[in-house]
């Protein structure tokens, strides 16, 4: 299957806190703080990682799952060894993350770069606007959906508000996962994607992400989603599929996201 991934390019960027130099306080509720002033005062941290994520997340698992996957934009391609970046790539969106121990806080930018769709050159079957989208207007979507009427529309919403054009295209859509029952237009084929469940078709499937590993803590919406998507493209059951999204969001990892062959493995 021929998949068009559309939406936006995230860098994460992860500072683990020195928490030896560093004065945190704990409250109540077991949260940690730490009071930092603007004064030209210096604070440490012990180990720096970074990721991309966003569309990046769907582009690997879709090619982990044996898709003919592409991108929207040009300076994105996925080769025989995985995805390729054009030297120039520059991340749509940059996010900052802060951690001690098993605790978060995240600075996200206050404006998302708005997501332009390119129409590709020749058809595909599968046009999946993920959770990283930031669309502002659908028209060009629907006019290339109208020229090649086969072709499946899959449609990521995160939780409400979703700007006009993407509620426009999920209900137009062959498939769309919400974040958020609140979403009150009438569609019969949406995969709820839950906080630790997912459901679909009347099945249920509950994971669990106690991270040691908190890199995935950000993606775990576009793992479920993307694999999700991948395994229905390869014609699995439904059941099946909820299972590899369930083994793939317990199991991936900052680097890299489950081969088919690992996920048939640990699903059985």
């Amino acid at each position: 299957m021929k998949v068009l991934v559309v939406g936006n390019i995230f860098k994460d960027v992860y500072l683990n806190i020195d928490n030896r130099t560093e004065n945190f306080e704990i409250d109540e509720d077991g949260v940690k703080w730490l009071d930092i002033g603007f004064n030209t005062s210096e604070h440490r941290f012990f180990s720096r990682n970074s990721s991309f994520g966003g569309s990046v997340i769907s582009l690997e698992i879709l090619g982990n799952m044996k898709q003919n996957v592409s991108y929207h934009r040009d300076d994105v391609s996925f080769g025989e060894d995985g995805i390729e970046y054009s030297t120039d790539l520059l991340a749509d969106l940059y996010r900052y993350i802060l951690i001690s121990d098993e605790q978060v806080a995240y600075f996200a930018p206050s404006f998302e770069k708005e997501t332009v769709f390119e129409a590709p050159n020749e058809p595909v079957d599968c046009v999946f606007i993920d959770r990283s989208a930031n669309l502002e207007d659908s028209r060009a979507i629907l006019k290339y959906l109208d020229a090649y009427p086969r072709t499946k529309l899959v449609v990521h919403l995160k939780k409400m508000p979703a700007s006009d054009a993407l509620l426009e295209l999920a209900r137009r859509a062959d498939l769309v996962f919400v974040e958020d029952r609140a979403l009150d237009f009438n569609h019969q084929n949406i995969v709820y994607l839950g906080e630790n469940k997912i459901k679909y078709q009347g099945i249920t499937e509950s994971f669990a992400t106690p991270r040691a590993n908190l890199m995935t803590h950000l993606s775990i919406y576009s793992i479920l989603a993307a694999t999700i998507l991948g395994g229905l493209l390869l014609e699995y059951p439904v059941e099946k599929c909820l299972k590899f999204a369930k083994t793939n969001v317990e199991n991936s990892s900052l680097d890299a996201c489950l081969s088919l062959d690992r996920l048939e493995e640990l699903s059985a």
